[in-house]
């Protein structure tokens, strides 16, 4: 999140979260005795803490300055575009709803969480009962103050029967959402779930205001007011000068989106926008070449796929998908496409970023032999495969024509079908027999696999029904023995490789483009722009 020295290779071993511990323990007036404290306990040297301690000071010496303006691009914007937290669905709107709301937890760069609305977050032994105590003294944007009722009637909206939620299956285990006082709530399970205070840092989980129906301004409680909002051409926000914590920095922060990957480069190489999200791989030289200008990247799982729908043919026929699948040249994405900037892919969601990934799981190759076996299994012929591709990521169109080259050398016709990104969210994904997609990375598995893959969840784009699958999603949440844990997850990875209409070739990074004047930049590995945590620490230096 912070600059640091360079040549400082203690500093530089330590992971991001822990960094950013000593910085806020100096930051806050933590004496040198105490910080190398913390560092001995957690295993550093003397002389290592002191040499960490300096270089700490250093950067807290750059403070956050307040004012100027900064305009941020999106890849995709639409007119479905929305301020309401529970029919997030974009990039573009998981980054406004920063800007304007708040949660109850707030995600760090190394997944975990910390209470934000909530100031205290309490279990019971076997995480059935979560409480939280929610900060006294915090504002909406009209003045009113947030209490208990508010937090019900935002989190009652994912779970009261015939929600729209786009994020209910990641609370579906809740039963009961319980006021204790104004300050005080209780979440009562049906079922274990020790990610609860996870899920709740997620995107869907802005608290509104009780009551809240119109959406077409936001009253949060977040660093910045909605100035201007215009779905699928810009947001705009300024400062929320009854912010409750530090945050929000500039007079302006505008939020637009530039669909075409080369005009998006070419605007911000011209100055004409402050960062971008999705540079392609291929574009990197050319923005580290530029003078002022720095790549913003994150490893991590996300993942760019071709979705089948199981629900319809020809989409559904298992053999299909197979062939598809050992026709994907994952390497060349890799190598070719990426630049490095992403690993293979392995046709489920839980790529090596995450805990509970099942690395045992034999990795999917490119296999002409195997696809063209499956093809003639299928029983396709000389039928038009329809695949919709958009550029809703770097690789989403890729692995398209990719496919349909490897196709053609079987005999698998591939009507591949490009589409403007405009709008794809509302008028392809979710509709066309087989699209391209891209996923953001989620804290832990269980919340990855309860969005995209669960029989019932909003966005369970192949529309594939697995009871085994959803009874093992459920039970082990509550598996506190690793062993057993892990070989949960591993079954579950691998009923999605083998049996889900879900073609996953690779797990990308994210690759983001900043100018060297935009500070603050955070680093949480879910989506650009740091996460979609960067908007209430960012700031602008020009000296």
């Amino acid at each position: 999140m912070f600059d640091t020295k360079k040549n400082d290779p203690v500093f530089e071993a330590l992971s991001p979260a822990d960094r950013e511990l000593v910085m806020t323990m100096v930051k806050k007036g933590a004496t040198r005795r105490e910080v190398m404290g913390w560092l001995m306990a957690a295993g550093a040297t003397a002389a290592a803490s002191g040499t960490l301690f300096g270089s700490a000071s250093d950067v807290w010496a750059a403070t956050p300055k307040r004012g100027g303006r900064i305009i941020l691009s999106e890849a995709q914007t639409g007119p479905n575009d929305t301020l309401d937290p529970i029919a997030f669905t974009s990039s573009v709107d998981y980054n406004r709803g920063r800007m304007f709301y708040g949660s109850l937890t707030r995600l760090q760069d190394n997944l975990s969480y910390e209470p934000e609305l909530a100031e205290e977050i309490l279990s019971n032994d076997d995480a059935t009962e979560w409480t939280f105590k929610l900060r006294k003294g915090v504002e909406f944007h009209d003045g009113k103050t947030m209490t208990a009722d508010d937090v019900l009637y935002t989190l009652n909206r994912h779970t009261v029967e015939g929600t729209t939620s786009n994020a209910n299956a990641m609370v579906s285990m809740v039963k009961e959402w319980k006021k204790i006082n104004d300050y005080e709530i209780k979440a009562i399970l049906n079922s274990p779930n020790a990610d609860l205070p996870i899920a709740l840092g997620t995107f869907h989980f802005k608290i509104i205001q009780d009551g809240t129906k119109d959406f077409s301004t936001a009253v949060g409680t977040g660093p910045y007011r909605v100035k201007e909002f215009k779905p699928g051409v810009r947001s705009v926000g300024t400062p929320f000068e009854n912010y409750w914590t530090d945050g929000g920095y500039l007079d302006e922060i505008e939020m637009i989106g530039i669909a075409d990957p080369v005009a998006r480069l070419n605007a911000f190489l011209n100055g004409d926008i402050d960062a971008m999200a999705g540079l392609q791989p291929k574009a990197i030289p050319k923005v580290e070449a530029a003078e002022g200008k720095e790549i913003w990247s994150l490893k991590s799982s996300a993942y760019v796929n071709l979705a089948c729908r199981m629900d319809m043919q020809p989409s559904g026929n298992p053999d299909l998908i197979m062939a598809m699948k050992f026709l994907m040249d994952r390497e060349r994405l890799v190598k070719g496409v990426f630049k490095g900037e992403a690993t293979l892919g392995n046709d489920h969601p839980i790529g090596p970023a995450y805990f509970d990934h099942c690395p045992e799981i034999p990795q999917r190759q490119l296999d002409p032999e195997k696809a063209a076996y499956h093809f003639q299994k299928s029983g396709i012929g000389n039928t038009a495969v329809p695949v919709v591709v958009s550029e809703v990521s770097p690789g989403a169109v890729e692995q398209g024509t990719f496919l349909q080259r490897e196709a053609k050398k079987i005999g698998l016709n591939i009507d591949l079908q490009k589409v403007t990104t405009d709008g794809y969210w509302g008028a392809v994904w979710l509709k066309a027999p087989i699209c391209a997609v891209s996923w953001n990375m989620r804290p832990t598995a269980n919340i990855m696999m309860s969005l995209a893959f669960k029989s019932d969840a909003n966005w369970n784009e192949t529309f594939h029904k697995d009871p085994e699958f959803d009874k093992i999603l459920v039970e082990v949440r509550g598996v506190t023995d690793p062993a057993k844990r892990k070989e949960m997850y591993c079954r579950l990875q691998e009923k999605i490789h083998n049996e889900n209409g879900s073609i996953i070739p690779v797990y990308r990074n994210y690759v983001d483009a900043a100018a060297s004047h935009l500070k603050g930049r955070t680093h949480v590995p879910l989506n650009p722009f740091g996460g979609s945590e960067a908007c209430p620490t960012m700031w602008r230096d020009d000296a």
